[in-house]
């Protein structure tokens, strides 16, 4: 009897916390969902991203509600970057610690899709618009590698009862990613020349999965090229060993500062430009000699995409629906 007990009661808790679930609250409000934030423009991949704001308080909205917003500079201190800097997301850490102060983006360095307010639609709970940077005006500034320039948004009105006061605010620092820029797969050849002996082959083919450590990691370092932490079957998970430089469908290999060897192109290098971010692949040739032994190294790779992580989000594949049209 006490178990059947029991069990009614349980189930009247859980009604009735179903029932406060299901009902709307009594008043509805809009909010940002983030207070400070890092977001990445893909130099390549139309250099855009989109920002909003949420609505709330109501299962179903049931028509356009528009929320007014103004870029509030004053909301750019040394306070809020040293807060950005000691963000607990690595993403927002790493791209604002270079930072000496944080700057209003330049009006001449993006264009928005609406500069005064977002607009949800009805049956929707974000309203958003898109920012697009200028190509040439932004990516011509060194600091922009960086998230130096941010855009703080503050929302002055919505057509709603209320404004989060706590989350009236915004603050996105912005910055730029090589298109190359990410996690890749990694296999190929190469053929040793040894002073005084035959010549001799080397394979490393890619296997899937691979460990973390032998994972070949390509970081931006400038708006058309990427620095690479491996070579041939070796990789340093926080070093440095060759420069990839894109133009077009052809890749220019150099060496950097501090590589295990001297690296120098063998060859044409290639990158073979798919629609879908899954299927970008490329194929190096290169060499380098070791100075210990004297055998001379050429070397045919072949790096395919795996993930890359973006402001964040982890992505390993397109999200674009018109890249998967024939």
């Amino acid at each position: 009897m006490k178990k059947i007990l029991g069990l009614i009661i349980l189930s009247m808790i859980m009604t009735s916390c179903y029932e406060d679930y299901i009902k709307d609250f009594t008043y509805t409000g809009v909010y940002f969902p983030y207070q400070q934030d890092v977001r990445s423009f893909i130099v390549g991949e139309g250099m855009k991203i989109r920002v909003g704001a949420a609505f709330g308080g109501v299962r179903k909205n049931d028509r356009d509600r528009i929320v007014n917003f103004e870029l509030r500079n004053s909301l750019l201190t040394p306070a809020q970057l040293e807060k950005m800097q000691g963000a607990t997301q690595t993403y927002i850490n790493e791209s604002t610690v270079p930072v000496a102060a944080l700057l209003p983006l330049p009006s001449n360095y993006y264009t928005m899709s609406n500069s005064g307010s977002f607009t949800i639609k009805a049956g929707q709970h974000m309203g958003d618009i898109e920012i697009k940077a200028d190509s040439v005006a932004f990516l011509s500034d060194p600091a922009t590698i960086y998230a130096t320039y941010a855009l703080p948004f503050y929302i002055t009105s919505a057509d709603v009862d209320s404004v989060v006061s706590a989350k009236r605010y915004n603050v996105i620092g912005l910055k730029y990613e090589h298109l190359l820029f990410g996690n890749y797969w990694h296999g190929g050849q190469a053929v040793v020349n040894r002073p005084g002996l035959a010549d001799t082959t080397m394979n490393y083919f890619t296997e899937i999965p691979t460990p973390e450590v032998k994972i070949w990691s390509l970081k931006t370092f400038s708006p058309n090229s990427v620095v690479c932490n491996a070579f041939m079957d070796q990789a340093k998970p926080n070093g440095t060993e060759m420069v990839l430089q894109l133009n077009g469908d052809q890749v220019t290999i150099a060496t950097t500062p501090g590589a295990t060897w001297t690296i120098t192109p063998d060859g044409a290098s290639t990158f073979n430009n798919p629609k879908l971010l899954q299927n970008r692949k490329l194929f190096l040739k290169y060499k380098f000699t070791n100075t210990t032994t004297g055998y001379t190294y050429h070397c045919t790779d072949t790096i395919t995409f795996r993930n890359r992580i973006r402001d964040g989000i982890n992505e390993w594949q397109d999200e674009n629906p018109s890249h998967y049209l024939k």
